[in-house]
């Protein structure tokens, strides 16, 4: 795993430290904006098991927490729990894989099934108003 610290700015001076080469690729491709609570866009997520694939769309939250150097993906769809997947992946415990200009690959194992992995396809650079008002709230309460 590569374990470059780089450092994204927007517009407003808002700033995020990616530790890995990998999403920082993916976030500049796609030019995903930053908001003050971190990285958030609308993406198809296809879910990838041994017996089973399917595709849902969820809002995808990007964060990194610099002082343990570990980058954080959330995926914010509550149905998504309903199918039992998990919903929080880290580069600690996740495998993160770039197809450039395509998709972001998710590896990981779960003892319910086995391994896995999701492919993360953007479909807009920013979250709706409402998903940033919400991440907001959580962040500054």
């Amino acid at each position: 795993m590569d374990q470059i610290l780089i450092s994204k700015s927007d517009q407003a001076g808002n700033q995020m430290k990616v530790t890995s080469s990998i999403l920082f690729d993916f976030i500049a491709d796609f030019k995903i904006e930053l908001a003050d609570v971190g990285m958030c866009f609308d993406a198809i997520v296809n879910f990838n098991l041994a017996m089973q694939n399917f595709n849902l769309q969820s809002e995808v939250y990007m964060e990194s927490v610099i002082s343990k150097s570990i980058d954080s993906i959330y995926l914010l769809n509550p149905v998504i729990a309903k199918y039992m997947m998990p919903t929080f992946f880290n580069d600690v415990n996740h495998q993160f894989i770039y197809l450039q200009h395509k998709t972001l690959i998710i590896h990981g194992n779960m003892p319910l099934f086995g391994d896995y992995s999701i492919s993360v396809f953007p479909k807009s650079r920013k979250a709706t108003p409402f998903t940033l008002a919400e991440l907001r709230a959580k962040k500054y309460n």
